[in-house]
């Protein structure tokens, strides 16, 4: 559970890892075995909560789950998003409906998860981790840590 600042390059350490899973249970096991054993259920949750978020157009929900300051791409250009209000303002730009597509489109089963985090969307769209707010890490919140929407 390693917060990272990172873009697009992940794309080559992700499919050179192959950490996919065919099915819930194989993902649940994965997680478990890189995020801490019985952490499945929250990486799970907080997916499902996105998806719902996503579809209901929710960007409350959506800046309460993002981990401060994010860059983004707003209008192609790349955008230091500060805090909840900042993505709310622009929220429509960066959840645009093809963003939005790709994390609607996927299964909890279709994700991509390694060490730094869950990944949504076959090249690097959005990534979710773990943040410690203990130094033990033996307590964490989940937020999004990545935004990659320059297409």
């Amino acid at each position: 559970m390693i917060k990272s600042l990172f873009a697009g390059a992940l794309l080559t350490l992700a499919v050179a890892g192959s950490a996919y899973a065919a099915t819930d249970t194989e993902m649940d096991v994965r997680i478990d075995q890189l995020m801490g054993e019985g952490t499945h259920q929250q990486y799970h949750d907080f997916f499902d909560k996105l998806q719902k978020a996503v579809a209901d157009k929710d960007s409350k929900t959506i800046a309460s789950l993002v981990d401060y300051p994010i860059t983004v791409y707003v209008n192609k250009r790349k955008t230091n998003i500060k805090n909840t209000q900042n993505l709310i303002r622009v929220y429509d730009k960066v959840f645009d409906k093809k963003f939005s597509e790709i994390i609607l489109e996927k299964k909890y089963s279709d994700l991509f998860a390694r060490d730094i985090g869950v990944m949504v969307g076959d090249t690097g769209e959005l990534w979710y981790s773990g943040i410690c707010t203990k130094k033990d890490c033996s307590k964490f919140v989940i937020r999004i840590i990545a935004i990659n929407n320059n297409y």
